[in-house]
């Protein structure tokens, strides 16, 4: 059986994917479907390698940026290499990596993406700006098609095909239209146009360009205000506790994105630099990636 084409997504889009697909037989693959139609069973993405954490002696945890969100991925003891260039590897850098999806459903309602690679490697800047133009062009398509499925009163694979669409972005948009029950095309649109506008001379001659990998090796970095650090660790551990009062394990673990969403008045760097320093006080603990709990008390 040929191996799926990687699909080219930028993170935004990735991570609001809530339908997954699974394989009905062995050896076939299984399908993350995103609002706007990605049919992903591989994916290839460009970006800033931003963070690298050893979750145990097998598994490694990254967090991979580019313009509109993040990627979190995992390696195992499956993929040594992977592990291992990651173990490796100083931050920031600019990777490339091939991968398929990961997905954790803590209830029937409640979806979430990460990546397991399969083979990563480190690139320049040059190639990054590439992946965001090509992808762009890719999303730009299925935006178009979508805005043409939802103004169909009976949209089908069929009809998009005829109008000059791929029978592969057609299959992944009606599919999309038969689960998520509201599609915000706009939201995509302003995606697009927010990831191509960190390209244009103009934009970086207004100082809006997104720091390089050289840029934030060589700044200085801010002052931490350790009292502030302090603070916000109390409000971690106090969402936590409160999830911990519910008797439930499952109840007990928060997403990563809950507790973003829980504490709107504080920079996510922030956030993150209090999540590392209660687990390397072994306080929280990450059962999966990019979900924490109390750790238990000895």
């Amino acid at each position: 059986m040929p191996r799926e084409p990687a699909w080219r997504v930028f993170a935004s889009e990735y991570n609001s994917a809530r339908h997954y697909i699974k394989a009905s037989e062995p050896k076939k693959p299984s399908y993350v479907i995103t609002p706007l139609g990605a049919k992903i069973s591989r994916v290839f993405v460009v970006g800033v390698l931003t963070e690298v954490r050893v979750i145990s002696d097998e598994v490694v945890k990254a967090r991979v940026v580019d313009q509109t969100g993040a990627f979190y991925i995992f390696a195992g003891k499956y993929r040594p290499q992977v592990r291992q260039m990651l173990e490796l590897t100083s931050v920031p850098k600019f990777v490339a990596f091939v991968g398929k999806p990961n997905i954790y459903r803590p209830d029937e309602d409640t979806m979430y993406v990460s990546v397991v690679p399969e083979r990563i490697k480190i690139v320049d800047e040059i190639l990054r700006d590439y992946w965001i133009l090509d992808t762009a062009e890719k999303l730009k398509v299925r935006i178009e098609a979508m805005k043409e499925a939802l103004n169909m009163a009976d949209p089908t694979i069929h009809n998009l095909v005829s109008l000059g669409f791929s029978r592969r972005v057609a299959e992944g948009v009606i599919e999309a239209i038969r689960y998520y029950e509201k599609i915000d095309v706009e939201r995509y649109i302003h995606m697009l146009k927010n990831a191509l506008k960190h390209l244009l001379p103009e934009y970086r001659e207004l100082g809006y360009e997104l720091p390089t990998v050289e840029e934030s090796v060589e700044g200085e970095e801010e002052p931490v205000d350790e009292e502030s650090t302090v603070e916000i660790e109390d409000r971690i551990l106090e969402i936590l506790k409160k999830a911990a009062e519910s008797g439930n394990d499952e109840d007990a673990i928060v997403a990563y994105e809950d507790i973003l969403d829980m504490l709107p008045d504080v920079e996510q760097e922030e956030i993150d630099r209090a999540i590392d320093e209660l687990l390397t006080r072994k306080e929280i603990t990450e059962p999966n990636i990019g979900f924490f709990k109390l750790a238990k008390k000895e």
